[in-house]
């Protein structure tokens, strides 16, 4: 299934104080936390032993036992969810933990988002530059960071040394910190605030901008909220909009090109369409190089279907298990009336009746019936970054180890190998805090190895700066090309 980004928008949590929590409650909390994780997560034990899991839930329940806010709360759940090292599972922060972050006025004056691991400053909005001055009347104006600048390092750490530390209260595959710089990308400061508050009032920032290395020292306060809210909310409805696109596919100077940005909605007979008509277009153009680019995709549906057209029909391409079925009864706090949990009740009878007829086989996939002369065997390039996770991640796996194809772009953030998926979503009584849970399991083709990420480098690495989209395209494009010579 897709990661969730985070859609709370910011204004929301100016509007009141938080409330405050005991200890009855938060317990109570636990509870119901660690009996859904443990009956519904689906291999807890993938990345990680069950004494380690054990460990980490006694620290949660010894550090729930003593009254924290909202913000304390999320971050032991955070800290406790990232030692399964599974990207799906995770906690998101609602409005409560936003307005207690906000409420600390500990950022500094400006907006910053990450670009692959590059954190770039984003234009501040006027509302924000008059509310600062009418905030701070006595500050004398100073000089600050101009947008599209690259920040080196803030309070003299490096992105990496931070991301090291904000990493802890992150989620991902394997706890590689790929796919930590894309669960940061739009709020790195929340994590910045949660893993390493500035103890000061002035704050020092190295910068790079049009080829010169500056530093200066801003003064923490107010962050300026209007200017992340808009990015945000832009952020959210592109976001949307790519889940609800199945893929595209074009021939562009001699080359097949598909983009695919989410596999949310890539199933169906609606889909198997689209690839059937895909790969008739590059048999009748005869077509011989081929880029699939997967950047910014967290997955969605399985791509077996795909993997039919690049390697025919009955080849292995692994295993995938529901292994916490849905069961009769079942925690009140799921939140059961949604697209994701139907599906789990769905899966569930069909891999029942699968193991009635002896059809099941350990949940084995291979490759189903395609028409031959479809199946393409010219060069293949895969662009992945960061975001390219679950399905997408098994995709370029697949691609790259069945059919020798050429990686480019940046390493992948999800598991080349395997990992827990089907989010559903549970919802804390009292907190209210939100906890993503995973009942699936999925296995590539391949055993695990001791070093799971020396098969996602690329062949090709970029790393350039480049903020207008289209020009972004134009440039992974133009090296995917590149890559077949």
């Amino acid at each position: 299934m897709p990661i969730r980004i985070s859609t709370i928008l910011l204004w929301c949590a100016l509007l009141s104080a938080s409330s405050g929590s005991n200890i009855s409650e938060q317990l109570k909390d636990f509870k119901v936390f660690k009996s859904v994780l443990l009956s519904k997560e689906g291999t807890i034990d993938l990345h990680v032993s069950k004494n380690t899991m054990e460990k980490a839930l006694s620290f949660a329940e010894k550090n729930l036992g003593q009254p924290l806010s909202i913000l304390e709360q999320y971050k032991i759940y955070a800290l406790t969810l990232s030692v399964i090292q599974c990207g799906h599972t995770q906690i998101h922060p609602n409005r409560e933990v936003f307005r207690e972050w906000l409420k600390a006025r500990n950022a500094l004056p400006i907006d910053y988002y990450l670009i692959g691991k590059k954190l770039i400053v984003n234009k501040t909005l006027n509302q924000d530059e008059v509310e600062l001055k009418q905030e701070y009347p006595d500050r004398k104006p100073r000089k600050s960071v101009p947008a599209g600048a690259e920040i080196l390092r803030l309070d003299h750490l490096t992105i990496p040394q931070m991301m090291r530390e904000m990493g802890l209260f992150m989620s991902s595959d394997e706890n590689g910190d790929d796919f930590k710089y894309f669960q940061a990308k739009q709020l790195f400061e929340f994590y910045r605030n949660l893993a390493l508050p500035f103890n000061k009032d002035s704050v020092h920032v190295e910068f790079a901008f049009k080829g010169d290395t500056n530093e200066l020292y801003l003064l923490t306060g107010r962050a300026p909220v209007h200017t992340i809210n808009t990015r945000l909310r832009k952020s959210s409805e592109l976001y949307e909009e790519h889940s609800q696109n199945m893929g595209e596919f074009k021939i562009v100077q001699g080359s097949g090109y598909f983009r695919f940005y989410s596999f949310k909605v890539s199933s169906g007979k609606k889909y198997e369409a689209f690839l059937k008509h895909s790969f008739e277009q590059l048999k009748k153009r005869k077509v011989k190089r081929l880029i699939v680019d997967l950047r910014g995709n967290t997955g969605g549906a399985m791509q077996y279907s795909i993997m039919r057209y690049f390697v025919g029909e009955g080849i292995y391409l692994g295993r995938y298990v529901i292994e916490k079925p849905k069961q009769g009864i079942e925690s009140g706090h799921l939140k059961k009336i949604q697209a994701d949990y139907l599906r789990h009740k769905r899966g569930t009878r069909i891999q029942k009746r699968k193991i009635r007829r002896a059809k099941f086989d350990d949940g084995r996939v291979e490759t189903e019936a395609v028409d031959p002369s479809l199946v393409y065997t010219g060069a293949l390039v895969v662009i992945t970054d960061e975001g390219t996770f679950s399905s997408a991640g098994i995709l370029a796996c697949q691609l790259k180890t069945l059919c020798g194809a050429k990686i480019v772009g940046r390493a992948a953030g999800g598991s080349f190998y395997g990992g827990n998926a089907g989010t559903l979503a549970l919802e804390l009584p009292n907190s209210k805090l939100t906890v993503y849970v995973n009942p699936n399991t999925f296995y590539a083709h391949l055993p695990p190895p001791a070093d799971p990420f020396v098969i996602k480098r690329p062949d090709v690495e970029l790393n350039r700066i480049i903020l207008d989209p289209k020009k972004q395209d134009d440039y992974y494009f133009k090296a995917a090309k590149n890559a077949f010579k």
